[in-house]
């Protein structure tokens, strides 16, 4: 009896220190496995599919959901020791040259911004964020770099291969008018840009006869094999096309001396590509916007540069002047400011010839028509002064007033008139 307990008790010392062994070993891998995985779920959504490019140039894709992809997800998440988003920023250029060599991409519907590992020329073994323009490094060091390398070529043994090809055609048949009915069939970027994604030729053949498309090439069933067709109906006629794997981005651009009609531009791009992720900048709302920012801010200067000595800017002060002044001027003298005034006013409504010219003796309220800024209200003083109140006009009856004060010679305001 006593050598049967003997033996169960060795069994249980032995048992406890199987377990303490186990303790010093496998939790703290279990630890580190579990810290893996936080940093990488509480930083980075999972991707909707993963694309692995490899050195030979081929292209494959990893749905959600399926057994490559969560391998190669899985070992991508617990090599992710550290997430950090004010890292190093690359550019453009930067990026176009790992897209031309072997990487792994994370590619998002919507959700999220792209990331990218470089499996060459990765010294730092980065994990990249690209944004709408380059990237920014927000994984260094990732672990077992090379395990993440072999496991893309296992999974990718015999999968579906692709190539990232595109090709750009200008539709010879130029388009004058677009009916509503029509224009309803597309995607509204803005009302100068329609744009339609076509993946078979069905869909096809009604926009080539709706839109009266006519190719160099040919668009036949075999078009649609490897490829998806992006048709794009704009008044600008100038675009340009930068394809990569997670989007396209289009840039229509303004150009002198065009009679805009409708252009049909048809992209034809590998299926390989996310066609639905597509940016369009139209740079000429861009460059009126420019355009208008610079006139407004130009005719701001005009209002702070005001010739004090002319134009009344302080009313308040004006008016107090105005009240103990017993001084009355001339007609002509008034003639001559008032001069000053119409030409302030052509930056506002425009040049008046002077042989319409005629002159008004009056009362009225100043007001801040020169001194008013782009962003400021039209505002009237709540006190009358006497004027002589000058006016031109064209052959339609639109026209502008411009008011003098009768003691001390500055103009208190004016008035455009007219349609």
């Amino acid at each position: 009896m006593k050598k049967r307990t003997k033996i169960i008790v060795i069994l249980i010392l032995c048992l406890i220190a199987v377990c303490l062994i186990s303790a010093l070993f496998i939790v703290p891998y279990i630890e580190q496995n579990q810290e893996y995985d936080n940093t990488f779920a509480e930083n980075i959504i999972d991707p909707d599919r993963i694309v692995y490019k490899d050195e030979e140039g081929k292209y494959y894709q990893f749905e959600k959901g399926t057994e490559q992809y969560n391998e190669l997800k899985y070992t991508i998440a617990k090599s992710v020791t550290n997430y950090n988003e004010s890292g190093n920023t690359l550019t453009d250029e930067d990026i176009d040259k790992i897209h031309e060599k072997s990487f792994i991409e994370f590619d998002y519907e919507t959700a999220s911004k792209n990331y990218i590992i470089p499996l060459e020329e990765n010294e730092g073994k980065n994990m990249i964020k690209l944004g709408t323009t380059g990237g920014m490094i927000v994984t260094t060091n990732l672990k077992n770099f090379n395990s993440i390398i072999k496991i893309a070529e296992k999974v990718s043994e015999g999968q579906p291969t692709y190539e990232l090809k595109y090709k750009e055609m200008i539709s010879r048949n130029k388009i004058e008018t677009m009916e509503y009915k029509y224009l309803q069939q597309f995607k509204e970027i803005n009302y100068k840009i329609h744009q339609v994604k076509i993946q078979n030729m069905e869909d096809y053949e009604k926009y080539k006869e709706m839109c009266n498309l006519a190719f160099d090439e040919e668009i036949t069933e075999e078009t649609f094999r490897d490829n998806d067709l992006i048709l794009t109906i704009s008044l600008v006629p100038k675009i340009t096309v930068k394809v990569s794997i997670g989007n396209i981005k289009y840039t229509y651009e303004q150009m002198d001396d065009v009679n805009y009609q409708y252009t049909a531009h048809l992209l034809i791009v590998s299926k390989i590509v996310n066609t639905d992720c597509i940016y369009n900048t139209d740079l000429t709302e861009v460059d009126s916007q420019v355009a208008l920012d610079e006139l407004n801010t130009k005719y701001d200067e005009a209002v702070e540069n005001l010739d004090t000595n002319i134009f009344v800017t302080d009313f308040d002060e004006f008016y107090q002047e105005y009240q103990a002044s017993t001084n009355t001027i001339t007609q002509e003298e008034a003639e001559k400011i008032a001069e000053k005034g119409f030409e302030e006013a052509e930056r506002v409504v425009g040049n008046y010839d002077k042989t319409t010219e005629k002159c008004e003796e009056t009362e009225v309220y100043p007001n801040n028509f020169f001194t008013r800024k782009i962003e400021e209200r039209d505002e009237t003083e709540p006190y009358k002064v006497q004027v002589y109140s000058f006016i031109r006009e064209d052959e339609i009856g639109n026209g502008v007033r411009i008011n003098v004060d009768k003691r001390l010679g500055k103009i208190v305001g004016a008035s455009a008139f007219g349609d």
